[in-house]
């Protein structure tokens, strides 16, 4: 029996197929049921495969490839035609403070430091910045987490939550429906070292730091590591991967080396380690969490990635936070590209970083079974990302890799946003997809229909209101004030 008999009830979707692309996605049937069959370019860590369908069933993905693959199934579903688009698991942030998020970024001031206590506390007679949280830490929090679902990112780490947007990785009640009950542990201060301990040739930072036994009972462990250029920076690793290097506990509590360096341990920054400390990351199977352009605003360079990629570490992308950070991932993905060009002279293809926006970031986060892909039974957090057509300059757009236009996408460029198989955000011509309170905000020059109400107990544009003029969670192309991704020494 060939494909056309089998799916004699879904035959509008094999007209959609044989349409012209467009560069936006239509509504071919509105279903009885919430189930929901997309039609376009899929994003696939085999490849794009154009011309594929995805099907959601009760949040959760059901099938992914032909549509001959899904045989009598759908036949109750809204079909999504986005032939023309490109079709993404939603982005995870596996690095970010998200309680800063109603802050202006930085300015550049010229300076660049050696450990992050140089700018933290002024330390070594550099510059201290200071960073408030602006208002209230629930509200600056919903805020963050719409400007990330606003851009494609519906997972986050990001050491605070508020229920019903993005899902939080690392706190149990933010987990959202569909995940099971595991969690990220987010440490800052591995070391304890907030007040500003910076060491050379010992462990005295703060009493109870994390240890061996600690760390590999979590499920996920992802610290601050490193986060300078010094050999005070270099130092902390060396605390953390050598248990025999300081064997004297310091008076007060802690003072002792030990080995948290595993298969379900993260770094964040990891700016102070050397290639031979990446080679014990790399055996080890542990894993790094990227953040360029905070690397480059505060410290003037960051890692060379295509070193670490060339080893097998798995590398994850994250925004940081932001003072001194991206706005969103796509910025972020964008950043790394250009810094590791300018810096070591290395083109990171766009799938790559894809990668590092989405499986990459689902195995750091310890959640690879059910985020980070399309594949059937994972839950469907899906974002679709509007074709290009035209000319822009010399450069014929609308051939432009799949990959390149899901990862470096803007705000304006997202016609759907989906979390659990919930629409939380839609385009207006599949207005038809939305569902609960809903309202049509403005995104530059297009308009999308945000559907967060029932999640955040009000609507956007009440919460804009009430938080009078702080940083955007709506966004141009090019980010207000964002901090500088120019290599500086």
């Amino acid at each position: 029996m060939n494909c056309l008999s089998q799916l004699l009830q879904l035959l509008l979707l094999v007209v959609a197929l044989l349409r012209p692309a467009s560069e936006e996605c239509n509504i071919v049937r509105r279903g009885l049921s919430r189930d929901l069959l997309l039609i376009g370019t899929v994003l696939t860590n085999e490849g794009a495969l154009q011309d594929s369908t995805v099907f959601v069933q009760s949040g959760r993905i059901a099938h992914v490839g032909d549509i001959c693959g899904l045989g009598m199934r759908g036949g109750d579903a809204s079909v999504l035609n986005c032939t023309g688009s490109v079709i993404s698991p939603g982005f995870i942030n596996t690095h970010e403070h998200i309680e800063f998020s109603t802050v202006s970024p930085f300015p550049d001031i010229g300076e660049r430091v050696r450990h992050r206590h140089d700018w933290r506390l002024g330390a070594r007679n550099y510059t201290m910045r200071e960073v408030s949280v602006n208002g209230s830490s629930v509200d600056a929090t919903a805020w963050g987490e719409l400007r990330h679902l606003f851009s494609g990112t519906t997972s986050i780490v990001g050491g605070n939550m508020v229920p019903g947007l993005a899902r939080n990785l690392d706190f149990p009640d933010g987990l959202e429906d569909g995940l099971d009950a595991r969690v990220v542990i987010n440490d800052i201060f591995p070391l304890k070292d907030k007040l500003g301990a910076m060491r050379n040739g010992d462990c005295d930072y703060g009493p109870d730091p994390i240890d061996q036994d600690t760390a590999i009972g979590y499920h996920r462990y992802i610290g601050h590591i490193g986060e300078g250029v010094d050999v005070e920076a270099a130092n902390e690793f060396i605390c953390l991967s050598n248990a025999t290097f300081d064997t004297t506990p310091a008076v007060g509590g802690g003072g002792l080396s030990t080995d948290i360096i595993a298969p379900n341990v993260a770094l964040v920054h990891a700016l102070g380690l050397t290639p031979g400390d990446f080679d014990i990351v790399a055996v080890r199977g542990a894993k790094i969490v990227w953040s360029p352009r905070s690397n480059i605003h505060l410290y003037g360079t960051t890692l060379n990635v295509s070193y670490l990629l060339e080893a097998g570490i798995t590398v994850a992308l994250g925004t940081d936070w932001l003072p001194s950070g991206s706005a969103t991932m796509g910025r972020e993905a964008i950043c790394a590209a250009s810094a590791a060009d300018e810096i070591f002279g290395v083109k990171i293809p766009p799938k790559v970083l894809w990668e590092m926006a989405t499986v990459n970031a689902a195995m750091v986060a310890g959640f690879e079974d059910q985020l980070g892909s399309l594949e059937t039974g994972k839950v469907a957090d899906i974002v679709v990302f509007e074709g290009k057509s035209g000319k822009d300059g010399e450069r014929d757009i609308s051939i432009v890799d799949p990959f390149e236009q899901a990862v470096f996408a803007s705000q304006e460029e997202i016609e759907l946003v989906l979390r659990g198989g919930k629409p939380l955000l839609v385009s207006p011509r599949i207005k038809d997809l939305a569902s609960g309170t809903c309202e049509l905000v403005a995104f530059g020059d297009s308009n999308k229909i945000v559907c967060i109400a029932d999640e955040l107990g009000s609507l956007f544009k009440e919460l804009e209101a009430s938080l009078r003029g702080v940083y955007p969670a709506v966004l141009p192309e090019l980010p207000p004030d964002e901090p500088t991704c120019k290599p500086k020494a």
